[in-house]
């Protein structure tokens, strides 16, 4: 992940976001369920839109997009509190690869599709993966671990 010098005050939280997703999908291991070129077109289309909402600083919107396991350790006021940044100019976003990958979401093993991004900003690029994962037919993104773990224990996740 590279960004320059001079970064937009979000850009830190995002690039986090971001590092931890790429985190774990190198850490966890397995198979995901048989995913469709359509499907993984959806997750892709869905991890942009996720990505254009943290690019507006949309706190509230993001709560709602996500998982419902995520949710019940942080509600909805403390993750806008914790959140409380403008955003971020995007001026690009290419979803690079999509494929079925195995997330550990509060303990459990959940099928995903994981999208490798390459975000452009006003403050550099960032490449990382994110994972989407099917709920109730709609799709929902995850905390990072570190992110989860902060609010496990009552705290804003470090920026």
């Amino acid at each position: 992940m590279a960004l320059r010098a001079q970064a937009h005050p979000l850009a830190p939280r995002l690039a986090a976001v971001l590092a931890v997703a790429v985190l774990v999908a190198a850490v966890l291991t397995g198979c995901g369920s048989g995913t469709t070129s359509s499907s993984q077109q959806a997750a892709a289309d869905f991890i942009r839109h996720v990505t254009t909402e943290f690019s507006l600083g949309q706190t509230g919107p993001l709560w709602d997009e996500l998982h419902p396991a995520d949710q019940a350790i942080v509600s909805r006021a403390r993750y806008m509190a914790c959140h409380t940044s403008t955003g971020f100019d995007l001026q690009k976003f290419q979803a690079v690869q999509t494929y079925a990958d195995t997330v550990d979401i509060a303990g459990k093993p959940t099928a995903s599709t994981a999208v490798s991004v390459k975000v452009t900003a006003d403050d550099g690029v960032t490449i990382a993966t994110m994972h989407a994962v099917k709920v109730k037919n709609k799709w929902r993104w995850i905390l990072s671990p570190a992110d989860y773990a902060a609010y496990k224990k009552g705290k804003c996740p470090a920026s």
